[in-house]
Order: C-alpha cells, then structure tokens, then sequence
C-alpha cells in the first residue's frame, strides 16, 4: 500500500513508470472561452480548483524565443476580394518577410483591429495563408533574427517567470514543466500543409536549413530552463506525426532534435514527455528506439487507436491519455464516458498511466461528462 502522494510525486512517479498512490487524472481547459465551470481567474485560482477536485496538473513555464530588438514588424489591415485580410511585414538586417492571411471571425488574436503582430507560432495560421512569409532559400537569412540562438532578454525573462511560477508550484506542490514547443510543428505554422509537404520531398535541404535555425534557438531556451530546474518537459509533436509525414520524415527532419533534446533531459534527471494527438501508430516502431519517458495526448477514438496496441509498442514508457477529448467528453455521453475510462484502464493498467488526453475541455463540451470522466476515474483509479 502506497501513502499518499502530492500531486508533484504522484505525477513524477507515474511519468517514470513507478508505483503511484492511485492513477492521476490531469487534463486541462481550453484558455478562450473557457468552460463557464471552469471558474478561476488567475494561476492560483486554477490550482486551488484543481486541488479541490483532486484533479492532478502542472505549472507550465514556457520556453521563450522572442524576435531581435532590430526587427521591427508593419502590421496592415487591409481588405481582398470583399474580405478583411491581415498584411504583416516583417523588417530585419538580413532582410524582409512578407505576409497575407485572412481575418476570420474564429480567429481570437486578431478579431480585435487594435491588436498587434500575429507571431508565428499560432495554429490559426497554416489556413488562412494567402501570403506565406519564408518563400525562398534567401529568406532563411531573415531567419536568425526572428529566432535568435541566444539573447539576454530572452534568459532574463523565463529566469524571472521560473522564480514567480517555482514559487507557486512550491506552495500547491505541483510539478514545474516546461512547455517546449520546437521541431516540425513549426513547418506548419509557417506554410500552408500542401506547400511544405511538397518541399520537403522537393527540397529538403531548405526545410533542414529552416529547422535547424529555429530548432537551435529552443534548444537553447531548452538548457537554460534545464539549468534553473524544472520538474518535466513536455515537448510539443502535435504536427510531427504521420498525418502529414512518412516515417521516414520523421527519422530525417524529427529524430535528430528529439534525440538530442532527450539526451539534454535525461543527462538533467528531467522526464521528458512527447505530444503527439493522432497519426501515430505507423511512428510506433521510431517512438520504441527514442528516449523519452512518456507520451501524452493519443486519441484513441478520433483515427481508432487499439491502447493495448500502444501499450505492448511502448514497453516502460508512460502513457498520459486513454480517453477522446472531442468524441467521449465532446460528444459522448455520461455513460459512454464511463465506458472509454473503464477500457483505458483495461488496456493500459495503473502503473505508468495518467488518465486524461492531449486537447483542452472546450467551453460547449457538457460538464456532465466531466463529472462521468471523474466518477469512473474514482472508480478505477486504484
């Protein structure tokens, strides 16, 4: 019989496979708008809330790679064909970037017409490209600028957010992760799908340029948040999967980073956990040779996922999920809710496991599900 455990020994021993108190539940809400229960204004109401609920979470601390003080963006609000478009040029010493993208009412950041610069990393982008910014080999000059392999400001900022945010993990003793977004998701914030799936079978010495640039800024952002001290890192693969690319894309442009970011974590004692939400399974054989401690967030309903499958591919890594955001809590019902936990349980046991899954609760997703999820998760969890 395990004591009981702090949310922060609960997760760490279930993301390294260990003996737990009982199974986690961690999820998180969508940030805009988020569900009317979910009721909490700051950091530290949402810890209190999750405390009261004994669901389990995290403080993220993300990593920060902000462009040079020389780049100076022009934001142009302009319109096309009868419809409102957002024109961003972006002004550099190694050069200039142009780009166009439509203005849709679903697009939060940019609804407001007072707003400022769209930065890059935005998963609103790749659809509404009109214009996309890096066209050519002799873009990728500009690139170094608007992600640089170091800057003070850079440091001083995540060094003064990991003070404020260790601080308040240590009172709620939760874990401290960072949130690492690098690697090919960047591909798609960049360009629109079939424009970069075609360049990296037509020219892959420009995307390996483009990812490298930006993959050393992270990696850098990466040792010193490392270097501070952290809990975890939760590496963002959210488009790194076979969706849009073949194994073997991924072993070319994604294994290298991965590898070397997993050597970076475990040379620090850090887990190391990798998001990845659906096109997965013909990446199973990679993902069994890489070093990380657990993988977060497959959905096993939206492309259906046999979870014992996932479990036998993964032998001592943890599995943080179980359960479809969109199609049981979403769409489901109570019942049907209680139904995919218990089968989660069923396929992945309660030693390295977390129940939960990689999306946010969406504002429209009926509470009642929520409490379905909690009810079953009380059920089984031990």
């Amino acid at each position: 019989m395990i004591s009981a455990m702090t949310t922060r020994e609960r997760l760490q021993a279930a993301w390294r496979c260990e003996d737990v108190d009982h199974v986690p539940l961690a999820f998180h809400f969508w940030g805009a708008p988020r569900h009317p229960r979910a009721v909490y204004g700051n950091e530290r109401e949402r810890l209190a809330f999750y405390l009261a609920h004994q669901w389990d979470t995290c403080v993220t601390l993300a990593s920060q790679v902000t462009v040079s003080p020389d780049v100076r963006v022009e934001v142009r609000r302009e319109m096309a064909d009868g419809q409102p478009v957002l024109h961003q040029i972006w002004h550099t010493p190694g050069g200039t970037l142009e780009e166009r993208l439509r203005i849709t009412d679903d697009w939060p950041q940019v609804v407001d017409p007072n707003g400022g610069p769209v930065y890059f990393g935005d998963d609103f982008r790749s659809s509404r490209y009109l214009e996309f910014p890096v066209k050519s080999m002799s873009d990728l000059a500009v690139l170094p600028y608007l992600f640089p392999p170091e800057q003070a400001r850079d440091s001083e900022g995540m060094m003064q957010q990991h003070r404020e945010l260790r601080a308040l993990a240590d009172v709620f003793d939760v874990p401290l992760q960072v949130y690492h977004p690098a690697g090919m998701d960047w591909l798609l914030w960049l360009f629109p799908p079939e424009e970069i799936i075609l360049r990296t079978v037509e020219e892959p010495a420009f995307v390996q340029t483009l990812l490298e640039t930006i993959n050393c800024a992270y990696t850098q952002r990466l040792e010193v948040l490392l270097e501070l001290g952290v809990d975890s890192v939760c590496r963002r693969g959210w488009y790194e999967s076979t969706d849009f690319w073949n194994p073997r894309h991924f072993r070319e442009f994604a294994r290298p980073t991965l590898t070397l970011e997993m050597q970076h974590c475990r040379t620090a004692g850090v887990p190391y956990i990798y998001l990845m939400d659906s096109g997965v399974v013909p990446l199973l054989s990679e993902l069994a040779t890489l070093d990380f401690n657990c993988l977060l967030g497959v959905d096993p309903a939206t492309q259906p996922v046999d979870l014992a499958q996932l479990r036998a591919a993964l032998p001592g890594k943890a599995l943080w999920g179980g359960i479809s955001g969109p199609l049981h809590l979403g769409e489901g019902t109570p019942a049907q809710v209680e139904e995919a936990v218990a089968a989660a349980f069923a396929a992945c046991g309660r030693r390295g496991f977390i129940l939960g899954m990689g999306v946010g609760v969406r504002a429209n997703w009926p509470w009642e599900n929520i409490e379905a999820m909690e009810r079953a998760w009380h059920r089984w969890r031990c």
